[in-house]
């Protein structure tokens, strides 16, 4: 409501005059004047207006339970295309709150809230392309967190029909998945309850929440708070708006615990099993095990809940509605049937990572020429024409409390093995500065450091295949893993990081992930013994432990990863493992036509689902020779 110049708005018991522009406005809970604070109410205040990110104020009527978010300027509340929005209590469920948009207006299409490295650079663009080439493009906005993730995307997703959108997504580790719909004290930030935290998160979001509220399909790529901007979707709309979830299959975990306690281990184990049990050991533990060391650490999970990274995943899982989609990802995807649950659609897809479209000798010429940049003498090393073996060694983004005690590791390793030559890639900028000065006081003539090689990643992996002497090392993520899966190499994982840093304290995100990254490495082995059972009598190698103290032990597993014999078993076991532009396609599919024509019922999604990822049902043979082998793996790949 405007009065001359001045606008007031008005909520329940809470009123909001907007005298001037630039000026605060006056705030009042039922007549009482309220001032604007800068730091949460004390304990037992009735209500409150609180400073709410860069240009928001948050009012609570806690005797109503009703919160509010609306602008500090008076000059933006003027303009309709702003937003306000409200919590209250929910009227279909007891002690709960609902989240609403008021004032929307922003163009329709389909919302990805993404997460991770892997994520934002590697399903971000392939959905977004999956959709732009449709009949009927999709406008299509994804939220990423980091600026260079954003800007990575955005030129892996240039030259397509449809642009691709991008707001910013900011979220404080320390505060993680702690703000749900329960109507009680937010875990995190006692002084506050989740319906004001919830709206302190808006205000962090603005731009997020604006194009979530008119989003017509929303994907939740591992956010636990996308559940806020699914209710203002359905608020604004007032319909009921398409979900979908990507998390990983964490059924493994009771499988993986058992097989991690020796009184549960009823036979012998086998040679590999037993020796990645062993290398893995220290980022195994219990949830017991993990909260137990957490708080001796100071991290209390119930505040931080994302740090049990197993049952963050399973609660966001909870929280989909039974219309809404899971894409589990999965290391054993061909075996999905136990994921068969309940009500809701499932979508198996394998770990995230895009293929080249080259063949391993159109990719051994384009990554030679990137090589030759470095060193001439290196133009033909993915070529049969040289006679070096060739081992290229990732990190991701180098996040690892122990990432230099691997790259010390990896380097100890290429002094043993002169017959190879190693590429260095990924890694943060302070350790790759570290590895310069390291191989410039080393001499090493076998190592080459590549630094970022962004577009060119998935040509390397392919290149890979063009003669059998090769390995790709990397830290066990799933993006890594996915993408050389993807490109028909089988990946060799660094050991997992330890819970427990090297200064002996628990790092959050080191937490989170414990035994995520555990877990990968056993998957490849059932990988391996579903598609390559004679292979337990010789385990295929899967895990280099660069942890470890015994160097002999680590420079045996390398040298039998390069060994063209296994290399060519292992890469007939996971031959066929990923069809990316089939999954991309499935997922496109299923989400335009929902942003278009709402939820699709429950039958036609796992019939779509079952008719594009169908699989090979039978293993392919073992080689029995490893140069007509390669030979017939490049026209296979053709």
């Amino acid at each position: 409501m405007s009065r001359g110049d001045a606008v007031e708005l008005s909520f329940g018991r809470v009123a909001v005059m907007y005298l001037a522009s630039g000026e605060p406005p006056r705030i009042t809970v039922a007549g009482q004047p309220l001032s604007i604070e800068n730091t949460p109410p004390a304990e037992g205040a009735a209500a409150f207006a609180l400073a709410a990110g860069a240009d928001g104020l948050l009012i609570s009527d806690r005797e109503a339970r009703r919160a509010m978010l609306v602008p500090r300027d008076g000059a933006s509340i003027r303009d309709a295309r702003v937003p306000l929005y409200v919590t209250e209590p929910d009227p279909r469920c007891e002690g709960r709150f609902r989240v609403k948009a008021h004032r929307v207006s922003a163009s329709p299409g389909v919302m990805y809230v993404a997460q991770a490295f892997g994520h934002t650079t590697g399903w971000v663009p392939a959905v977004h392309g999956a959709l732009a080439s449709l009949p009927d493009p999709q406008p299509f906005t994804a939220a990423i967190r980091r600026q260079e993730d954003a800007a990575y995307a955005r030129r892996k997703a240039g030259g397509t029909a449809t642009g691709l959108q991008v707001v910013p997504l900011h979220y404080s580790d320390a505060e993680s998945a702690t703000i749900s719909p329960a109507d009680v004290a937010n875990p995190s930030r006692p002084a506050l309850l989740n319906r004001e935290a919830a709206l302190l998160w808006i205000a962090d979001n603005r731009e997020l929440a604006r194009v979530s509220a008119s989003a017509t399909a929303i994907v939740n790529d591992c956010r636990p708070e996308t559940w806020i901007l699914h209710q203002l979707a359905e608020h604004a709309q007032q319909k009921e708006v398409p979900l979908h979830a990507v998390r990983y299959a964490f059924e493994e975990f009771a499988w993986l615990r058992r097989l991690a306690c020796p009184t549960a281990r009823p036979t012998p184990m086998a040679p590999g099993m037993a020796e990645l049990l062993e290398a893995s050991a220290p980022a195994i533990h219990s949830r017991r095990e993990l909260e137990d060391v957490l708080r001796t650490c100071g991290i209390d999970p119930r505040r931080n809940p994302s740090v049990d990274f197993e049952a963050a995943s399973r609660e966001l899982m909870d929280s989909v509605p039974e219309r809404g989609t899971i894409w589990y990802q999965a290391i054993n995807w061909r075996d999905g049937s136990a994921l068969e649950s309940g009500t809701r659609p499932y979508v198996v897809i394998p770990p995230l990572g895009q293929a080249s479209a080259l063949s391993p000798e159109e990719a051994a010429a384009r990554a030679g020429a990137v090589l030759a940049q470095h060193s001439p003498a290196l133009q033909h090393l993915f070529t049969p024409e040289d006679p070096r073996g060739v081992i290229l060694v990732s990190q991701g983004n180098g996040y690892s409390t122990c990432s230099r005690r691997h790259w010390r590791a990896m380097l100890a390793l290429a002094t043993e093995m002169e017959e190879a030559h190693f590429l260095f890639a990924g890694g943060n900028a302070e350790d790759r500065a570290w590895l310069a000065l390291g191989l410039e006081r080393s001499r090493l003539t076998n190592v080459t450091l590549l630094g970022w090689i962004d577009e060119h990643w998935s040509t390397f992996l392919r290149a890979l295949g063009a003669k059998p002497r090769t390995t790709f090392v990397c830290r066990p993520g799933l993006s890594s893993i996915g993408a050389a899966l993807a490109n028909g190499i089988p990946p060799l994982l660094m050991s997992p990081d330890p819970l427990v840093g090297p200064e002996g304290a628990v790092d959050a995100v080191t937490a989170e992930v414990a035994m995520e990254r555990a877990v990968y490495a056993f998957q490849l082995e059932r990988l391996y013994a579903t598609q390559c059972a004679t292979h337990l009598e010789s385990p295929l190698p899967i895990l280099v432990d660069t942890l470890g103290a015994e160097l002999e032990r680590a420079l045996s597993t390398l040298r039998r990863a390069v060994n063209p014999t296994i290399q060519l078993r292992q890469r007939a076991a996971i031959h066929g493992y990923c069809d990316w532009s089939r999954v991309a396609h499935l997922i496109a599919s299923v989400v335009a036509r929902e942003a278009v024509s709402g939820v699709l019922p429950i039958q036609v999604k796992r019939q779509v689902r079952d008719q594009e990822l169908s699989v090979q049902s039978h293993p392919l043979p073992l080689p029995r020779d490893p140069r007509s082998e390669a030979m017939r793996l490049v026209s296979r790949e053709r």
